[in-house]
C-alpha cells in the first residue's frame, strides 16, 4: 500500500462516524421555541377563560397532526393554588392536565420529550408531572432570584403573580423540562403525553416537542385514534376480550377488529373515548395471534399478542372505587366497603379540615383509617421502617413525617381490596374488610431494617375530635 498512514486515518474516521450517535430530529412540535406563548389558545392574557373553554379536563386532548394550537392547546396551565383554575374552599383542590395524543409509524427508542416553559409562578412554585405512556417524571421548579421557602397555599388565594400570563414577559424565567423516554415506552401507533401541575400555581407554555432518531415519523390521524390494544387478563362467557382503547376524532367511523384474518368485532363509534371488548375465542393453551384494527376499512393499527387461559371476570371487577374521590368529602373515598358496615377503611392523604380524606392528586398516603362517615372517623394504621417518626407530616411535604409517597401506576382500588406501594419504605400495602372489621396486609422488604406498624389514634379527619381516653390491648402475636 502506497499510503498506509492515509488508509489508517480513513479507517479511523469511518469507525468514528459509525460509532457516533445519530443526531436527534424533531418528530413533532407544538409552538415555537421563542420564549413566548404566542400561537396558543387564550394567549396572551385570557387565563380567566380557562374553565369556560373547557381546558384541563381528563377527556380533553390535543391530537398532533389535526388539532390547532390556537384553538386546542392553552397557553397556560393552572395549578391547584390558582383560584381562577377552580380551586375554592367549597370546591376543593382542582388540578388540570394537558393531554397530547400522537401516532408513530414505528416503536422508537432514543427519544426525548422537551417541555419549554416561557415562565412559571413564583408566589407558589409549581410541582410539574410529565408522563409519557405512563413513564413519569416530576419537576420541582425553583426561583433563582429568591430561594426562600414559600408558605403553603390556601384554597382561596387572591389572583396575583399574573404579570407573565397577561402578556408582560420582561421578568420571565424560561425553563426547559427534559424527559428522556426509556426504551420500549414509545410504541408503533397511539401514544400519549400528559402534563399536570400537582402543587403550586401556573406554568406558561413556550413549546412542547418530541425529538428522536431520524426516520421516526408522526402519522396523520384518521377518524379514529387508537390509544392502545391489549389482550385482557380475564375471560367473559367463554371469550377472552381484546381491549381496543379508541378516541373518536371525526364523523361516524366504522371500527372493525380482525383476529388472524377473521373479523370478530365491528361498531360505529360516536363522540368520546371507548375501551371496546372485542370477543376472541378463549384458548385452551397459550398461543400467539395477530390482530388488525380498521377504520372504515383502512388499517390504523396492527400487531401480535400472546393469549393464555385466564379467569372469568365478574361485573364487580369493573369497579374502581377512586372514581368521584377528587375534591370530595371525607365520606367519599376509595376502599373495600361493605354496605351498611361498621368499618369503612380507606387511605388518607390530606391534612385535617374540610374535605379531608383522600385526594388523588396527592401522591402519598398518611395512614389507613377505619371509619369514613359524616362527622365520624376512627383508628389509623400505617406501616413503616427506618427512623422512627411519630407525626404524619404535611400533605404536600411527605418527608416531614411518617407518611409515604406511592406509585400511582401500581395503585389498585377494586371493590374488595385497596392496594398501593409505599415507595419511601418499599412496603406493599393491601386492605380489605368485612361487615364488622378491616383486614390489612403489609409486605415488608428484607433489606430496609426492622419494620413497624404505627397506630394513629387521632388521624387527620374532616371534623376534629377529642380523645378523652385511649386503651390499646394486644390480642395476639399474629
Amino acid at each position: 500500500m502506497k499510503h498506509p498512514l492515509l488508509a489508517l486515518l480513513a479507517a479511523a474516521l469511518c469507525l468514528g462516524a459509525s460509532a457516533a450517535p445519530r443526531a436527534a430530529a424533531p418528530v413533532w412540535s407544538i409552538g415555537q421555541a421563542d420564549g413566548r406563548p404566542d400561537g396558543f389558545a387564550l394567549a396572551p392574557d385570557g387565563f380567566r377563560d380557562f374553565l369556560a373553554r373547557d381546558f384541563g379536563y381528563e377527556d380533553r386532548f390535543y391530537l398532533v397532526g389535526r388539532s390547532d394550537p390556537a384553538a386546542d392547546f392553552p397557553y397556560v396551565l393552572p395549578g391547584p393554588a390558582d383560584t381562577w383554575g377552580g380551586t375554592w374552599p367549597t370546591s376543593g383542590w382542582r388540578t388540570h392536565c394537558a393531554n397530547i395524543l400522537f401516532r408513530l409509524d414505528r416503536a422508537a427508542d432514543g427519544c426525548t420529550l422537551e417541555v419549554d416553559l416561557a415562565d412559571y409562578a413564583k408566589g407558589f412554585l409549581p410541582l410539574v408531572k410529565v408522563s409519557v405512556n405512563g413513564q413519569a417524571m416530576k419537576f420541582r421548579l425553583d426561583d433563582p432570584a429568591d430561594p426562600a421557602p414559600r408558605r403553603k397555599p390556601g384554597q382561596s388565594e387572591p389572583v396575583v403573580d399574573t404579570l407573565s400570563i397577561t402578556g408582560h414577559l420582561d421578568c420571565a424565567t424560561p425553563r426547559r423540562l427534559t424527559v428522556p423516554v426509556a426504551p420500549g415506552v414509545l410504541r408503533a401507533g397511539g401514544n400519549c403525553v400528559t402534563i399536570t401541575v400537582l402543587e403550586g400555581a401556573w406554568i406558561l407554555f413556550d413549546r412542547v416537542a418530541l425529538t428522536g432518531p431520524r426516520g421516526v415519523r408522526c402519522l396523520a390521524p384518521d377518524a379514529l385514534f387508537v390509544r392502545d390494544v391489549a389482550a385482557a387478563d380475564y375471560e367473559l362467557g367463554g371469550a377472552q376480550p381484546l381491549l381496543v382503547d379508541v378516541e373518536h376524532v371525526a364523523g361516524q367511523p366504522r371500527l372493525s377488529v380482525e383476529l388472524d384474518g377473521r373479523e370478530i368485532f365491528s361498531r360505529t363509534v360516536e363522540r368520546g373515548r371507548y375501551c371496546f371488548e372485542a370477543p376472541m375465542p378463549a384458548v385452551a393453551k397459550p398461543r400467539t395471534s395477530r390482530y388488525r384494527i380498521l377504520c372504515d376499512g383502512r388499517e390504523v393499527a396492527s400487531g401480535r399478542f400472546f393469549a393464555i387461559r385466564d379467569y372469568e371476570y365478574p361485573p364487580a371487577d369493573y369497579v374502581d372505587t377512586r372514581i368521584g374521590t377528587a375534591h370530595s368529602r371525607w365520606m367519599i373515598a376509595p376502599g373495600p366497603w361493605m354496605p351498611f358496615s361498621m368499618v369503612k377503611m380507606s387511605p388518607d392523604n390530606q391534612n385535617a379540615g374540610w374535605q379531608a380524606g383522600y385526594e388523588p392528586s396527592f401522591e402519598n398516603i398518611g395512614c389507613f383509617s377505619h371509619v369514613h362517615e359524616w362527622t365520624l372517623s376512627g383508628l389509623g394504621l400505617m406501616a413503616a421502617n427506618g427512623d422512627l417518626k411519630v407525626r404524619v407530616g404535611d400533605e404536600q411535604r411527605p418527608d416531614e413525617g411518617y407518611r409515604s409517597r406511592i406509585d400511582k401506576r401500581t395503585e389498585r382500588a377494586g371493590i374488595g381490596c385497596y392496594a398501593a406501594d409505599l415507595t419511601d419504605y418499599g412496603i406493599r400495602a393491601e386492605i380489605t374488610a368485612t361487615t364488622r372489621c378491616a383486614l390489612s396486609r403489609f409486605t415488608f422488604p428484607a433489606d430496609r431494617g426492622r419494620g413497624r406498624i404505627l397506630l394513629e389514634f387521632h388521624p387527620q379527619a374532616e371534623y376534629d375530635f377529642r380523645l378523652r381516653g385511649v386503651e390499646a390491648r394486644l390480642g395476639g402475636d399474629r
